[in-house]
């Protein structure tokens, strides 16, 4: 009987101390491993989050650009648009008197600041005019002022999502602006806005030059390109090239400006939530890279370029192949 007590004691011992150590150390790598996968989990659920924000912003919103641009030129058919179209699709030039040099003539001034406009061009004009320097790059922003009016027999909106009633004739434009929250860093917070407006038939413009509504938030830069054809001659052999410009090159053209087929559109835009991964400082816009202000201890944000092409209204009929005797 003693003996056997004696033996159900030494059985009972407990963990040794070694026994112990490689419990703990086991524990701790499980949980070290749980808590790097809960991490990693939290970061792409960041950077995903981030990724939705700009698809649902930009990519939604570069949408709603390409529609009302496919209507840029309506009312204007068989007509063949440059800066000197009357009711040209592209508003690259406006007056009060001289209606046969210019896409517009307003009773009313439209003046610089509120035509389509690129780089360092003339942006003269009274409130809410354009600024190019509202950029978030070393390069300034554009511009783009389009006009139309509505013969489809329907009742179609603008950008702002106003009604366009019958034969009304309607100028729009978009353009970079600060955000309400402001900053003083190198850094704004812009968006892109659109203002739409309408041109009387005595000229008088309504609803124009006003601060708009804003199309995307959080954008960086807004470019544009103008797609021209223009004729070549090549070993006397007449026949048509396609360029893209910007439109103070455009308008630098000491020659008779070739015609506009089609508009390129441009968005450097981010997240509105900061991003654990920064991305690049550094985007390829138009072919030409381009460079995010400095700025110390920038919060990260996930940033993407979204461009678009629109072919315009007559783009097809321009014909500017020259006959070569």
């Amino acid at each position: 009987m003693k003996h056997t007590m004696e033996q159900n004691i030494n059985y009972q011992q407990g963990f040794t101390l070694i026994e112990l150590m490689i419990s703990l150390v086991l524990g701790l790598l499980i949980s070290a491993a749980v808590i790097q996968v809960f991490l990693t989990s939290q970061r792409v659920d960041r950077i995903q989050n981030a990724g939705s924000e700009i698809q649902d912003s930009a990519v939604f919103g570069i949408q709603s650009i390409e529609q009302q641009l496919r209507l840029a030129n309506l009312g204007n058919d068989g007509v063949p648009l440059n800066d000197k179209t009357a009711l040209g699709g592209v508003v690259l030039t406006a007056s009060v008197t001289n209606a046969d040099a210019v896409n517009v003539v307003t009773s009313t001034q439209l003046e610089k600041g509120y035509l389509t406009r690129s780089h360092d061009m003339d942006s003269a004009g009274g409130i809410h005019k354009w600024d190019g320097s509202l950029s978030n790059t070393g390069e300034k922003s554009d511009q783009l002022t389009f006009q139309y009016t509505n013969i489809t027999g329907q009742i179609l909106y603008d950008c702002e999502g106003e009604k366009i009633e019958l034969n009304e004739h309607v100028i729009t434009r978009y353009f970079l602006t600060e955000d309400t929250v402001k900053t003083n860093k190198d850094r704004k917070n812009l968006n892109l806005n659109c203002d739409a407006g309408r041109i009387a038939s005595n000229g008088e413009l309504t609803n124009f030059m006003e601060e708009g509504q804003t199309i995307v938030k959080n954008v960086d830069q807004f470019n544009i390109r103008l797609g021209v054809k223009n004729s070549v001659v090549n070993s006397g052999v007449a026949s048509y090239g396609y360029t893209e410009t910007s439109v103070k090159d455009y308008m630098n053209l000491t020659t008779e400006k070739p015609y506009i087929t089609n508009i390129k559109v441009a968005l450097l835009t981010r997240s509105k939530s900061n991003s654990p991964d920064d991305s690049a400082s550094t985007f390829n816009i138009f072919s030409t890279t381009q460079t995010l202000k400095p700025e110390t201890n920038a919060p990260k944000y996930l940033r993407r370029v979204y461009e678009t092409n629109t072919l315009l209204r007559n783009a097809r009929i321009v014909n500017v192949i020259n006959s070569v005797s």
